[in-house]
């Protein structure tokens, strides 16, 4: 019984290190935030194996909505409109631009044309070939975006 006792705490203080149960069928029960709560929801998420369930289906309160996310999104919208993209880039503006632009954070028209602004400046650097990949477009913009603090300030989530 001590051995039990002891794993259970072990999996269950491993992952509630945030202070709560996170999502996940305990979650969902038990809503109230006080430690003996939450580690009882902790508890009922790993016995019924729920928050990995819920993280892979999007049930339970979870949801894969992260910066991981975003990025796949980005490299799918960039894989499908590519060519669009890059003529959209060199001109400064168009409509996949905008949609890349609010992929990136950038919600209001003032920060999409600043994102478009970038990208139409930096376009040699972020194609720098005819035959530039999707995956190095992405790339070459991520880094390209990183020395770009005012851009990274406005649009939120670069």
């Amino acid at each position: 019984m001590k051995k039990f006792l002891f794993l259970a705490l072990f999996f269950v203080g491993s992952s509630a290190m945030a202070g709560d149960a996170g999502c996940g069928l305990g979650s969902v029960i038990i809503s109230k935030n006080s430690k003996l709560l939450q580690l009882l929801a902790s508890t009922t998420n790993a016995f019924f194996f729920s928050q990995p369930l819920g993280i892979t289906f999007g049930t339970s309160g979870c949801n894969a909505h992260g910066l991981v996310m975003n990025d796949k999104q980005i490299q799918y919208f960039v894989e499908i409109n590519q060519e669009e993209l890059s003529r959209e880039m060199a001109q400064g503006h168009g409509e996949k631009l905008a949609t890349l632009a609010l992929l990136h954070g950038c919600t209001t028209s003032d920060s999409q044309k600043a994102f478009a602004g970038f990208t139409q400046s930096s376009y040699t650097k972020i194609l720098p070939a005819a035959n530039t990949s999707a995956v190095d477009m992405v790339q070459n913009m991520n880094v390209e975006m990183a020395g770009q603090e005012n851009l990274a300030q406005i649009c939120h989530g670069s």
